[in-house]
């Protein structure tokens, strides 16, 4: 009888099902081409340098699950870093933003590199540099949105290869060809309490946080009012950043948090 009675309870209380797991797709950047003066070949080997540098320095670094990078997908696909001949606004080089439905994007122009003395695939002035920026600044802050304490009130905006603009390295890629991509700051970089002894950029240019190399610039925000400006590394980088940008994106960081201010 009493195994007839725990037959029953056993019948009547149902048993918890045992919980599922999903595993959590990394997000996919989605490097398309649509510059008639990028060749597929040097399209070909600025993606591979972006993916290794994404692989084997950034995410590791950062102490993140790295993401995929692919190429010519339809721009639906991810996050989309479109390369184009012309800016959408003079002298643009490149920039990534979160459209107001959440969808993150980015683009990269060629001419103004070119028009600069720069080339395709050497030099901290290069389209494989540029797109380096973008790749890594869409990684480690995709909603464009996060800023960092500085410990004097300030607030410094997540941007991991601004404070070091300018500097390169290289990366070689699987035809042994070399090419170059972004010198990049560190999660300690933005740690106003780290030690001085710390690596604060992947080139070890800096020796503290919110530090600039020469040719690097920071975006500083005042909580109290929301005015945001740019600070610059060296006159010659105020220069260069003016010459670059021909002024205020409409998708940069500073201008969309001067208009939520502003609303």
């Amino acid at each position: 009888m009493l195994n007839k009675i725990k037959k029953f309870f056993a019948a009547a209380v149902p048993v918890a099902s045992q919980p599922t797991t999903t595993a959590a797709k990394a997000p996919t950047i989605n490097i398309i081409n649509k510059s008639t003066l990028l060749n597929e070949k040097d399209f070909a080997a600025m993606v591979e340098a972006c993916k290794t540098q994404l692989v084997q320095h950034v995410a590791p670094l950062w102490q993140k699950g790295t993401w995929d990078i692919v190429s010519g997908q339809p721009e639906n696909v991810g996050i989309p870093i479109v390369i184009l001949d012309n800016p959408d606004q003079a002298g643009a080089l490149g920039y990534h933003t979160e459209s107001p439905g959440g969808k993150m994007w980015g683009r990269v122009f060629v001419r103004p590199v070119l028009a600069s003395k720069g080339t395709m695939l050497s030099g901290a002035m290069s389209v494989s540099a540029v797109l380096s920026h973008e790749v890594i600044e869409a990684f480690c802050d995709p909603n464009v949105n996060l800023w960092a304490q500085r410990g004097d009130g300030q607030l410094i905006a997540y941007e991991a290869c601004d404070p070091v603009e300018n500097d390169s390295y290289e990366v070689t890629i699987s035809s042994g060809a070399k090419v170059s991509v972004s010198n990049f700051v560190l999660p300690t970089w933005f740690d106003a309490l780290a030690p001085g002894d710390v690596k604060f950029d992947y080139m070890s240019k800096l020796k503290a946080p919110f530090a600039m190399s020469k040719g690097g610039y920071i975006v500083i925000m005042n909580p109290k009012t929301g005015s945001v400006k740019n600070v610059f590394g060296s006159e010659e980088a105020e220069a260069l950043h003016a010459a670059r940008q021909g002024g205020p994106h409409p998708a940069a960081r500073s201008t969309r948090k001067k208009s939520k201010h502003e609303s």
